[in-house]
């Protein structure tokens, strides 16, 4: 499942704590009383940061490797003292949610609205947003704070007036920092989900689908079943369940390399048919097999193939078991980078299996959002490309 390190406890915020957005929103701003606020937040930020570390500091000293169970822990602390607080990556409920929806319903009808709200990372630290909402537009204060041994090392703030923004009904806040054509840093999108999910469903999104997830394959962005693997490319299904199977990347070069290998006939096709019942004989002929050296012709993804960063990530909606005991999870795919909560529907069937293990039936796209539900996978050199290319 996911893998998570306790890194250096560092802390980013980009909304300011409920005090500090009060304050940042009731005066105007010139550079004299903006630096006032920001004294305000950071000594704020700070004193919020205390509690978080003892969790941070007894989870090292407990050896709990989790990440996820940490950033659980965090906020939990962060809802019992008041506060706005969800993860960097949307997969535990908000809480105190009500209050950012009831920030984002009066923001959306123009009236003037502030919150705070905390985005706690796999390291136990959080992101902190300062949101100021007056007659449709939407103003941002963004600050953080170094990780706590480098005290030589100044806070960051950044304020903004989002170029874009809305709520959806699905409960999910974009806004947007504008970046000038060729930027090419960081893209400007922030995605933070309000409304709950039902566990269930954040379960099985867990469990079967985000470890596969959109980036480097098309599992669940293209159409197939059991009777036909066309649309799907095995070298890109080997890579994503290397990582579910073993918890680490493939033992080969990393991107860039363009190296070629080969990997024993056992160990290609063991990989996929833990995940997919697919016979030998087909994977033989869909990818290039060597039966003189008994192995699997294996190419590296290089400059040219890279996968495109910034993908979209998967959320389960619905669950159908069906008679075979067989489900059918409704899967929509949310992407920051172009503020959509649902840029792809797609109907993916799972058969689970003894001891918690499970297979990949079929897939099957219900809706795409316009050209974007396509754009983020990058297929593998041809032949004749890579030929050209090593050249």
């Amino acid at each position: 499942m996911r893998q998570k390190k306790l890194a250096g406890f560092l802390i980013l915020f980009l909304l300011a704590d409920i005090t500090g957005c009060q304050r940042y929103g009731e005066r105007e701003k010139n550079g004299e009383e903006m630096q006032v606020v920001k004294q305000e937040i950071l000594e704020d930020s700070k004193e919020i940061a205390k509690g978080c570390s003892r969790i941070v500091k007894q989870a090292e000293k407990e050896k709990a490797a989790d990440g996820f169970e940490l950033q659980q822990d965090v906020i939990a602390y962060m809802g019992l003292k008041g506060y706005i607080a969800v993860d960097t990556e949307n997969q535990i409920d908000m809480v105190n949610y009500e209050k950012a929806e009831a920030f984002c319903k009066a923001a959306c009808e123009g009236k003037k609205a502030e919150t705070a709200i905390f985005l706690v990372t796999e390291a136990g630290g959080f992101i902190r947003y300062d949101l100021r909402a007056d007659n449709g537009e939407l103003k941002v204060l963004a600050s953080s704070l170094p990780p706590e041994n480098e005290t030589s090392r100044e806070a960051y703030f950044e304020s903004f007036t989002a170029c874009s923004w809305k709520y959806t009904e699905k409960g999910y806040l974009f806004f947007e920092q504008y970046h000038k054509d060729g930027f090419d840093g960081a893209p400007g999108q922030t995605a933070i989900r309000v409304k709950p999910l039902d566990g269930k469903l954040r379960r099985l999104n867990q469990k079967y689908v985000l470890p596969a997830g959109y980036r480097g394959s098309r599992l669940l962005a293209a159409e197939w079943d059991e009777t036909d693997y066309s649309a799907l490319d095995f070298y890109d299904l080997y890579e994503v369940m290397y990582v579910m199977k073993y918890g680490e990347d493939v033992p080969y070069a990393d991107e860039y390399a363009r190296i070629e290998y080969e990997i024993p006939e056992k160990d290609f096709e063991g990989v996929i048919q833990t995940y997919l019942n697919v016979s030998g004989s087909l994977l033989k002929e869909q990818a290039v097999y060597r039966a003189d050296s008994r192995t699997y012709r294996y190419r590296t993804r290089g400059l040219y193939d890279s996968p495109t960063p910034y993908e979209p990530y998967p959320e389960v909606t619905g669950c159908e078991e069906q008679k075979d005991g067989s489900l059918k999870l409704t899967v929509e795919a949310v992407w920051a980078r172009e503020n959509s909560d649902c840029a792809l529907v797609s109907e993916l069937m799972v058969r689970p299996l003894k001891k918690g293990r499970f297979q990949y039936v079929s897939n099957r796209v219900v809706t795409v959002s316009g050209s974007i539900g396509k754009s983020w996978y990058t297929p593998r050199l041809t032949d004749e490309e890579w030929e050209r290319l090593t050249d």
